[in-house]
């Protein structure tokens, strides 16, 4: 009978070493904010589910019991599974990738997750000491944010708005955002104690919530913070309706609703005040307009999912790909945004893409079913159920903006399995359990079966992607390492035959890109582009219908690699996705450099006529112009440009020099060099533009005046005019 006195406060303790996830950062792994995290998390849930299932056997109070939120959550999980395997890729679905981390296997994690901790913290007191741990460490958070502020930590995502150690801002607020409420929890539960530790209590949760909302403010998250306000506002409406009892909390929550409608009220009366435009934070919320709605890029993507959803409205594309919606139903005023979207950024949004309606409503149902019980409780005070009924609404709203990542999840599944274990407290084993449990040698083969499963668990899930994701990361090192051995570390990620292969395939392929323009021999060179093509073509073979790896293909091909393979998965990859502009540049581009000009001239002016204020598809169509000989078309494009755009455009200067028209390109590079006069680069290529006019004594000053007024280059300038005063055209 020892056995339940080791493993339950085992089990506790690593429970609790999960509210420490969010400080680990692996520097030696790729994507050192999210993936140590995520493995992490992995092998302590698959652990902790060898523990317990140990444990069910020896002490019946951890046993599962049932509860709608426990209903909710397994319907939830079974619908994304069923979505995942009926989606356009379900190995994606099932693995994620580095940068997320998510997937269908993050969500099993989060529901065993969900019932360990639902079932062992079954008690106030391990409840209570759980969330003054979360508290903690949000503090210590706080801290390192602090140091942030002040210049003493850098901010890894750059700017002004802290990210703490998750190395994102908004990932940082939705974590405050978290422990702001479970401070009020504590805070207010402890004013029903009369204990002599209430004061200390009381100060310690005082001292948490001023750190926090100083953070939350920094990161200068707008949905988190308008989501924290609606919280506060709810659970403050719900104590002041319901609160009859707490006459003194009722006042508090009147007076608070009055000054959050003063607050907002006060800002909007400043909100062009110079202190405001100033801040970082208040600035932020005093643009917020339906106009700078407009220029984001959920403007667009927003009416993409809508469209993804119609295509696939019943169990929609399975998890991670939205990035077929996105390619398919692509906006192209969106050449200004971020290139590529894997996520809608909106919480709702992104289920009915991933899951369809039926897997929005298993979604939902989990929040049904976490406020209906919290609602029914009856060992919830009032002070509780109002603080529950605000985090709930709070995370939910400023979830409509964002998407979730690891640490939301695990504090939002940490929610359910409290609501949970509040509404199975004091229920009855079933019948079925005892007999089960109660045979004798179960208590033998359980634990040799839990350590098996766990063993195998933790290396198929884990160990193997883990090594992966090192080796790539020591792979693109390239200063560490000689080209060779990068070569070797890219063949031994994918002899692990793990989900780093699909980023590992666009590594290696950046990485021989480099390579082909440096000092590496041939022969390295070769071997890098010719594993690189190897692994591309497996990687098409299996992802046939992603415009991203489709361009990325065609781009690699494209250069020089097998320019008629490249061109063929360039026009794969705009059958996919036939309205981004990037693929119809890389095709236009493609035709020009195989002297299909009017090929080239097709592709280039498509893209234009997409979207005309696309800067970048002007100057492109006006070099289709040029090499279709048709100066009049590529002049009027480029007449609506200003000045400096046009001739600091190496492209459009080559463009001219090589259909003919050298006089008008060495006239641009007269233009740049005085614009640019500190740059001996662009006077060296107006020597040689005035050598191709034949203009051989202007090329000689120019080189003179490199002499003059650039002492670095002189031995360089001096070869040059030496070559030229000889006849010869260096």
């Amino acid at each position: 009978m020892q056995i339940p006195k080791i493993l339950n406060p085992v089990i506790i303790t690593g429970l609790v070493l999960a509210l420490f996830i969010p400080f680990m950062v692996f520097d030696g792994n790729f994507f050192p904010f999210i993936t140590g995290k995520g493995f992490f998390f992995r092998i302590l849930v698959e652990i902790l589910l060898g523990l317990w299932a140990v444990l069910i056997f020896w002490d019946a109070s951890i046993r599962p019991k049932f509860s709608w939120i426990f209903g909710s959550a397994a319907a939830f999980i079974g619908i994304i599974a069923i979505a995942d395997l009926a989606g356009v890729d379900f190995y994606r679905s099932f693995w994620s990738n580095f940068e997320r981390m998510d997937g269908l296997v993050t969500l099993l994690h989060l529901f065993v997750y969900f019932i360990v901790a639902g079932s062992v913290l079954n008690s106030r007191l391990k409840w209570h000491v759980f969330l003054n741990v979360s508290v903690f460490a949000s503090v210590v958070m706080s801290l390192y944010a602090f140091l942030q502020l002040s210049g003493n930590i850098v901010i890894n995502q750059g700017g002004v708005r802290v990210d703490g150690t998750l190395g994102n801002a908004t990932y940082l607020a939705v974590y405050m955002l978290f422990n702001i409420f479970i401070a009020l929890f504590l805070l207010l539960r402890v004013q029903l104690q009369n204990t002599s530790a209430k004061w200390f209590i009381s100060a310690w949760c005082g001292v948490a919530l001023v750190f926090q909302l100083i953070v939350l403010y920094a990161t200068a998250t707008r949905g988190a913070i308008l989501g924290l306000i609606g919280g506060l506002f709810l659970s403050s409406l719900y104590l002041a309706i319901f609160g009859k009892d707490r006459p003194a909390l009722r006042k508090i929550s009147i007076g608070l609703i009055a000054g959050l409608f003063l607050l907002i009220g006060g800002f909007f009366a400043v909100r062009n005040a110079e202190f405001v435009t100033n801040s970082p934070t208040l600035s932020r919320f005093a643009s917020l307009s339906v106009e700078d709605i407009s220029k984001q890029g959920r403007r667009y993507v927003w009416p993409m999912a809508i469209q993804g959803f119609k295509e696939k409205p019943i169990l929609g594309w399975g998890q991670e790909n939205f990035n077929y919606v996105f390619n398919k139903y692509y906006d192209p005023r969106m050449y200004n945004q971020e290139p590529w979207f894997d996520r809608a950024h909106n919480v709702v949004l992104d289920w009915l893409v991933a899951g369809g309606i039926v897997g929005l409503l298993g979604y939902l149902g989990m929040f049904v079913a976490l406020l209906w019980l919290v609602v029914k409780s009856k060992t919830l005070t009032i002070a509780d159920k109002a603080i529950v009924v605000g985090l709930t609404a709070a995370y939910f709203f400023q979830n409509l903006f964002v998407f979730d990542n690891l640490i939301s999840y695990i504090y939002f599944f940490s929610l359910l399995a409290f609501v949970h274990a509040d509404t199975v407290q004091g229920k009855p084993e079933p019948v079925w359990y005892r007999r089960i449990y109660s045979l004798s040698w179960t208590k033998v083969a359980v634990p040799i079966a839990a350590a098996l499963v766990v063993v195998v668990l933790v290396y198929g899930l884990n160990i193997k992607a883990i090594l992966a994701n090192r080796t790539l990361l020591q792979a693109i090192i390239t200063n560490k390492s000689t080209p060779e051995q990068s070569l070797e570390n890219f063949k031994k990620v994918y002899e692990y035959d793990t989900f780093a292969n699909t980023e590992a395939t666009e590594q290696l392929a950046n990485q021989s890109q480099r390579f082909s323009a440096s000092t590496v021999s041939d022969e390295t060179k070769k071997m890098y582009i010719d594993f690189a093509a190897q692994q591309i073509d497996l990687q098409i073979e299996r992802t046939p219908r992603d415009a991203r790896e489709l361009l990325f293909a065609g781009s690699f091909f494209s250069r020089g690699v097998d320019q008629v393979k490249g061109l063929q998965y360039l026009e794969r990859a705009s059958e996919q996705s036939p309205k981004k502009q990037t693929i119809l540049f890389e095709i236009g581009l493609a035709k020009l450099g195989q002297n299909d000009f009017s090929g080239g001239l097709e592709a280039l002016k498509t893209a234009f006529d997409l979207n005309p204020e696309f800067t970048e598809a002007r100057i492109l169509y006006a070099i289709g112009a040029l090499y279709n000989k048709n100066e009049v078309l590529a002049r009027e494009l480029l007449s609506s440009l200003a000045e400096d755009q046009v001739i600091r455009d190496e492209r459009l200067v080559a463009a001219f020099a090589s259909t003919g028209h050298l006089a008008e390109a060495v006239e641009f590079i007269e233009r740049r060099v005085m614009l640019d006069p500190q740059d001996p680069a662009i006077r060296f290529r107006l020597a040689a533009g005035y050598l191709g006019l034949n203009q051989r004594t202007k090329a000689v000053e120019t080189l003179r005046d490199i002499v003059k007024e650039f002492p670095a280059q002189k031995s360089q300038a001096e070869y040059y005019i030496k070559e030229i005063q000889a006849g010869r055209n260096p």
